[in-house]
């Protein structure tokens, strides 16, 4: 009886996590969606990858996100998920038009040394 009640308390409390969860992301999609496109000079400062795992021992399905930071002439720095071409052809150091939407990666068109 008493597992039965913690088992639905922590089910409870699991769903409550999920739906906050659920709630901000749509949030913060919606907020980007409404952003305008947004340019700016800017240089590759690092780049990140991050792999996950399902955790399932047979047939285990993994998904890599990566990251670009990316500096302004201001000094800010912003991390951004970039697709996975768009990764492979950023090299830290280039210098060039970044193109956002609010959080969003919208491109990166470098800028050719002359």
């Amino acid at each position: 009886m008493v597992s039965t009640v913690i088992g639905l308390v922590l089910l409870g409390a699991m769903v409550v996590v999920l739906v906050v969860a659920f709630a901000a992301v749509h949030r913060v999609n919606r907020l980007n969606r409404a952003s305008p496109l947004s340019q700016s000079q800017a240089t590759v400062v690092d780049k990140r990858e991050k792999v996950s795992s399902s955790g399932l021992r047979f047939g285990a399905l993994t998904a890599t996100t990566y990251y670009a930071t990316f500096e302004l002439p201001s000094g800010l720095r912003l991390e951004m998920v970039v697709t996975g071409p768009a990764f492979g052809q950023l090299v830290v150091g280039d210098t060039g038009q970044l193109t956002r939407q609010g959080t969003w990666f919208r491109g990166f068109e470098r800028q050719l040394l002359r």
